[in-house]
């Protein structure tokens, strides 16, 4: 694992009062679903700071709230039954969960791009790729079809489709996964996106064309001093590519810190069991460990410490009282009553 530098962690005082000069700045963010079975409380009270040029890994199982929180900072939640029911999410000193439909996307898919995790599902079938690119330039950079056309083309050699202007008038179908990727990517990139969010990316990918995309991302974000929020279950993937990294367990982030203080020091029982579950070519394992359990139903999550029930140092306390979130060494912060 390669060491990242700290320099762009915001420090205690910041992340307090939330003046700072992060891109993104989330406090207090709570998304709850309202179904039939009751109330789904997925995402409870997280807060985020992402700086220009900065990549934030969010990691966690499946279910932990991840997804849900980054379609929430762009508000791609299906309303009903999903409501954001408390905080702030501040984009360039704006809040965004303020703002009307119609602002809204003149932020989303400009200022704020996402990739998702399946871009055959979001790609339409329909249009060509350049044609797809090309409208989200005529739509936030104002540009005309035949300009539009041809920066597509040039953002699709940009990020490494061969023969570009033979293929931008092919379909989504006739590219493979790979390229399907990276036509989502160069259309999340279109319009120089200020903060670029990425919901496990290459998660259908081989792991070539995983390691290609992640240079890819790497290298843009360097050429563009983009931020970005790279979501995924995949420690490798954020060892490589982070500087700081954020763990989420059932709707809580549970710790963050640099890539090398969560990797090399890790304090929350949840993170501690997430990296010994990973084999390592460093270290001679007997077995590899496995985290006893799975995500609770969060309609009636556990109370107090959500993790109590599959934590290996559980106390009485923590089944009773939430923890809060401290800070127990510079820019290291977790949520668990060890501490």
């Amino acid at each position: 694992m390669k060491s990242k530098s700290t320099r762009n962690s915001p420090d205690s005082s910041t992340r307090e009062n939330g003046q700072n000069n992060s891109v993104l700045t989330v406090r207090g963010l709570r998304v709850y679903f309202f179904t039939e079975e009751g109330v789904v409380k997925a995402v409870e009270g997280i807060d985020l700071d992402i700086k220009k040029g900065e990549t934030l890994g969010l990691i966690g199982e499946s279910g932990s709230g991840k997804t849900v929180s980054a379609l929430s900072l762009v508000q791609l939640l299906p309303i009903p039954p999903a409501k954001i029911v408390g905080g702030s999410v501040f984009f360039e000193n704006t809040d965004l969960l303020t703002l009307s439909d119609k602002k809204m996307r003149e932020i989303r898919g400009g200022k704020i791009s996402m990739i998702f995790q399946d871009p055959m599902t979001s790609l339409n079938p329909l249009y060509s790729v350049a044609d797809q690119i090309a409208e989200n330039l005529r739509v936030h950079r104002k540009m005309l079809p035949d300009e539009a056309t041809k920066e597509a083309i040039r953002m699709m050699n940009v990020v490494g489709i061969p023969d570009a202007e033979r293929r931008s008038i092919e379909y989504p179908h006739q590219f493979s996964g790979g390229m399907r990727q990276r036509v989502m990517i160069a259309s999340a990139l279109s319009c120089l996106p200020a903060l670029l969010i990425a919901d496990e990316p290459t998660t259908a990918l081989d792991v070539t064309i995983q390691a290609q995309v992640l240079e890819l991302i790497e290298e843009l974000k360097q050429k563009y001093d983009t931020a970005v929020l790279y979501i995924t279950h995949n420690f490798a993937v954020v060892a490589e590519i982070a500087d700081r990294v954020a763990v989420m367990y059932a709707g809580y982030i549970v710790e963050e810190g640099d890539v090398y203080t969560i990797f090399e020091n890790p304090k929350h029982p949840y993170t501690i069991d997430l990296l010994s579950s990973i084999p390592r070519v460093d270290k001679k394992l007997s077995h590899l460990e496995v985290i006893r359990g799975s995500i609770p139903n969060l309609i009636t999550p556990p109370e107090g410490c959500r993790f109590h029930p599959r934590c290996k140092k559980v106390m009485d306390k923590c089944s009773k009282v939430v923890p809060e979130r401290v800070e127990i060494n510079e820019r290291h912060f977790v949520r668990c009553h060890l501490y």
